[in-house]
């Protein structure tokens, strides 16, 4: 399931009873505080980490020919066991 920014400022105006604006600077924050921090722990929900992939050669599997990717950021959810065990009850 995808959900849109906007999407998701409704459910939390609606949740937490904020304005529509409000709700968007507070998604505004989060996402800023995560992109911010290399690592971030939320307890009881799970760790955000940035990592850094080396740049590599990729090869086309069709022509055979080969191309070089760069190296990137990326982030990465780890669900606390918490989560997991809400996510696997039966």
């Amino acid at each position: 399931m995808s959900v849109t920014k906007n999407a998701l400022t409704s459910i939390i105006s609606k949740r937490l009873g904020l304005s529509k604006k409000e709700s968007l600077s507070l998604l505004e924050h989060f996402i800023y505080f995560i992109k911010d921090k290399s690592s971030l722990n939320i307890r009881g929900f799970g760790t955000f980490t940035r990592v850094s992939t080396p740049k590599r050669v990729g090869r086309n599997p069709k022509t055979k020919k080969e191309y070089k990717i760069k190296g990137r950021e990326k982030l990465i959810f780890k669900p606390s066991d918490l989560i997991k065990k809400d996510l696997n009850q039966t």
